[in-house]
């Protein structure tokens, strides 16, 4: 799944799953219906690599779904 990552010029990165338009200080999406577009990555994240100057960068995200299952110890 490709992705757009952008950094705002207060540090905070995003997530977007189309690519975001560069504002005068921060990244937006223009999707407005009720779809979730944009996320907050944590702070701190790709620190280096992406930043004001270089926003947005495309990113291929790969994600792993597996089962969690819960252990149950005899005696609880």
């Amino acid at each position: 799944m490709k992705v757009w990552l952008a950094r705002d010029v207060d540090g905070g990165l995003f997530m977007y799953n189309i690519p975001p338009k560069r504002m005068d200080s921060f990244f937006m999406s223009e999707v407005h219906d009720s779809a979730k577009s944009q996320w907050e990555l944590p702070e701190g994240f790709l620190q280096d690599d992406v930043t004001w100057e270089n926003s947005p960068k495309e990113y291929e995200m790969i994600m792993d779904i597996y089962e969690l299952k819960a252990q149950i110890k005899k005696g609880d």
